[in-house]
């Protein structure tokens, strides 16, 4: 028996994959393309960004089917759907559009229609078969403009989400649930996921990279935000082996996971620029302003120019102000119930900071990404390794 994996190409559904193929786990894969042969060598070229893996290594254990989550019944063709349904009986759920900005109707369209999608692949399978699991990737971000103590048994949304993609997944979670009784259903939440503990390597400059690369530049240092701002970090090696560790007991079925640092691993916003000057000793103090009024006098003169660095700066406040007023803290009960005498442990921000701004300084913010050959000895072109929908500078904390 096989795993239906959505997301593939995403920054964490790559790590996923290759650790799934690493360990024996056949997989079967929905990637968007114009056919098969380029649907895998996209899915090829961002698994060999996580693993040492080459094609015949995707090839030998991973089957692609052509598809995406907006277009009806996924847009597989039927023979696929049939080997999914035949063969899957376990779905793990990573696709998803993580841009703030798109208008609310089009990241339904993607979020939570794609999740009702699956869900109905899932029904089919359990009707004609046994279905084992169905493990879905979401956000702790569903929390939204909350600021206290989230559980992990909570989908609460009443005090509004700070953008089209956390209100999407928050919507897409409750169809989720409503499933509850007739699927397997376990849900994963990551925080705001950023690059490899141990290497600092990442395909993906984003959400706090911004602010930090413009500092690094020394394009601007005047951060509109609360300095007691609660951040709650997670490294993508982390989040990739807690929710494989969590995915192998079947104890866990029926469960929501907050993959986080949780209370006592969260960082500050002011504890995280502390170190960001300590690493660039060069540059001049990080300022900052007061977020609101920032937001009114500062952003729409920015807007005004609405190019070089007054573009960047307004596209990186516009995404991530929010997040610079207050955020909630993420209760993580069940995952370390979950994970207790694993092995799998969550580094503390502090630990591992540093080696994800020396990744950024080696590879310019992106711009000099490594070779494969360079990072693993796999085999593939890294050119246009990113989705469209991870390039946009307004993506999500997962």
């Amino acid at each position: 028996m096989a795993t239906f994996l959505t997301g593939a190409t995403g920054f964490i559904g790559r790590y996923l994959a290759g650790a799934m193929i690493e360990d024996g786990e056949d997989l079967v894969l929905l990637a968007r393309g114009r056919d098969t042969r380029d649907s895998f060598e996209r899915v090829h070229r961002a698994i060999a960004f996580s693993c040492d893996m080459d094609p015949s290594g995707v090839a030998s254990r991973a089957t692609i089917c052509v598809g995406d989550l907006e277009s009806p019944g996924l847009g597989l063709r039927p023979d696929d759907r049939e080997r999914i349904i035949a063969t899957c009986n376990r779905y793990l759920h990573c696709g998803a559009s993580v841009r703030f900005d798109l208008p609310l109707e089009k990241a339904r369209a993607i979020n939570v229609g794609g999740t009702a999608k699956i869900l109905d692949l899932a029904r089919e399978r359990s009707r004609r078969y046994q279905l084992e699991r169905v493990d879905i990737l979401s956000t702790a971000y569903v929390a939204g403009l909350r600021t206290d103590l989230v559980s992990e048994t909570e989908l609460d949304g009443r005090a509004g989400h700070k953008n089209t993609y956390e209100r999407s997944k928050f919507e897409a979670e409750r169809l989720i649930w409503s499933a509850k009784a007739e699927l397997p259903i376990s849900v994963f939440r990551p925080s705001a996921v950023v690059g490899e503990s141990r290497t600092g390597r990442t395909s993906s400059f984003l959400t706090i990279y911004l602010p930090i690369k413009m500092y690094a530049r020394g394009i601007w240092r005047t951060l509109p935000g609360n300095p007691e701002s609660k951040i709650d970090l997670v490294p993508v090696d982390f989040v990739r082996d807690a929710i494989l560790g969590i995915r192998r007991s079947p104890d866990n079925v029926g469960r929501c996971f907050h993959i986080a640092a949780g209370p006592d691993g969260e960082a500050t916003l002011g504890e995280l620029a502390s170190i960001v000057e300590r690493f660039f000793p060069n540059r001049k103090r990080i300022r900052f302003a007061d977020p609101l009024r920032w937001q009114r006098y500062a952003l729409p003169f920015l807007e005004l120019f609405g190019f070089g660095r007054f573009a960047e700066v307004a596209n990186a406040a516009r995404a991530l102000l929010p997040y610079g007023i207050a955020n909630p803290s993420f209760d993580n009960a069940n995952t370390r119930m979950a994970l207790a005498g694993s092995g799998i442990v969550l580094p503390h921000v502090t630990a591992y900071i540093e080696r994800l701004l020396a990744y950024g300084v080696e590879t310019d913010w992106g711009r000099k990404m490594h070779s494969p050959k360079d990072n693993h000895g796999a085999r593939a072109d890294f050119s246009g390794l990113e989705d469209a929908s991870s390039c946009s500078p307004t993506t999500s904390p997962c």
